[in-house]
């Protein structure tokens, strides 16, 4: 084991990107392409956070959903147009911690 602490980000951002096979809408269908404009944005912005894909979380029906982790803060229904809003709120969030 070796120390990676000088590598460890402030924060992490999970997006949903699950797809499901029978047909119903979901969170990876109905906005493709958002993690990548969350990440591009946020390393724009110069905010040390690392944007992962996750599957499902478990609100399909609030539409794509985005975590903010540790701050245990949850987005439902997010667009890439709210991207900008994201960089925003996760800026905030990070002066707190």
């Amino acid at each position: 084991m070796h120390d990676i602490s000088q590598k460890v980000y402030k924060a992490l951002i999970l997006v949903c990107e699950n797809r499901r096979d029978d047909g119903r809408e979901s969170c990876g269908v109905t906005e493709p392409g958002l993690r990548m404009a969350i990440k591009e944005a946020m390393k724009a912005a110069g905010l040390p956070v690392r944007v992962l894909s996750t599957s499902c979380m478990d609100h399909c029906k609030e539409g794509p959903t985005v975590a903010f982790m540790p701050m245990d803060v949850m987005f439902g229904a997010v667009h890439i147009d709210d991207v900008p809003e994201l960089v925003t709120k996760m800026g905030l969030y990070l002066q707190e911690f």
